[in-house]
């Protein structure tokens, strides 16, 4: 004789492949919580040491177009004018259109607010749907939940996560964390066989869905880069600063050619006007 049922052996197989795939997904959550985390300290590493070269950088870029937009505008001009009669006409245009385009958005507010009664992000996402998710969220994660102090930690930075979402009201943000950390409610372990592989192939689906969201976050610019290690880190550093910094000096080049053009375009005009 047997010392168990056919069928008593499949179930206890199944359970212990159920936790087999429930420890993978609980691992695989883990790790996408550390590269989150890793990503964000690499990020916010990454902006206090470019981050001012490249705001210059915009910014001088914005003021060397300007400049260029005066001197194609004097070239076909008959008298010289002034910086101020230059620009008078273009800042009319952009000033109507950034006007038109304020209203718009105002009137279409107000239509959103009065259909639904709560305010529209930026990105089309509402008040409402971000606090219904960062609740639902959070009461999946808080770390008062946690089984033992390595959960604690895990939660925290799932948490924290989380805080800077809300904060951004990027809804879908909260919606991937919520994806990897959200479990139907198994209640008590199920005898049946079916249902054991039913949650077998439902823990398979949702590891297969993590393990592609870490994959995707290894392999964009970021997660590259910490994989590279700290010695490449230090190095793309210094060579974008530097790379800012040519930059930079370019620019400058450019605006001073551009000022100088202007002052030749106005004598030129000038002696014209004499003449």
């Amino acid at each position: 004789m047997l010392p168990a049922r056919v069928d008593e052996l499949e179930r206890v197989r199944l359970e212990v492949e159920l936790l087999r795939q429930t420890r993978a997904v609980e691992q695989l959550r883990q790790l996408l919580v550390e590269e989150e985390a890793a990503q964000e300290a690499l990020r916010r590493r990454i902006e206090a040491r470019l981050g001012p070269l490249r705001r210059d950088v915009e910014r001088l870029k914005a003021e060397v177009e300007r400049l260029d937009q005066r001197l194609q505008r004097l070239l076909y001009a008959r008298q010289s004018l002034s910086d101020e009669e230059l620009d008078e006409k273009e800042d009319t245009a952009r000033a109507e259109e950034a006007a038109w385009w304020a209203e718009w958005r105002r009137r279409r507010a107000e239509r959103e607010q009065s259909r639904r009664g709560h305010v529209l992000h930026q990105n089309g996402h509402d008040d409402i749907t971000l606090r219904r998710i960062y609740r639902t969220l959070a009461r999946l994660v808080h770390p008062d939940l946690a089984r033992d102090p390595a959960d604690r930690s895990r939660r925290e930075a799932v948490m924290r996560l989380a805080n800077a979402a809300r904060d951004a009201g990027d809804v879908d943000q909260l919606r991937r964390l919520l994806a990897i950390w959200a479990r139907p409610d198994e209640g008590d372990r199920p005898r049946d066989v079916e249902v054991l592989r039913a949650r077998i192939g439902q823990r398979r689906v949702e590891a297969a869905e993590l393990r592609r969201q870490l994959n995707q976050l290894r392999h964009d610019t970021l997660g590259r880069l910490l994989r590279r290690g700290e010695v490449d880190i230090h190095r793309y550093l210094r060579n974008e600063e530097a790379r800012l910094t040519r930059e930079l000096a370019m620019l400058r080049l450019r605006r001073r050619r551009a000022l100088r053009q202007l002052e030749e375009r106005r004598r030129d005009l000038g002696v014209s006007a004499g003449e």
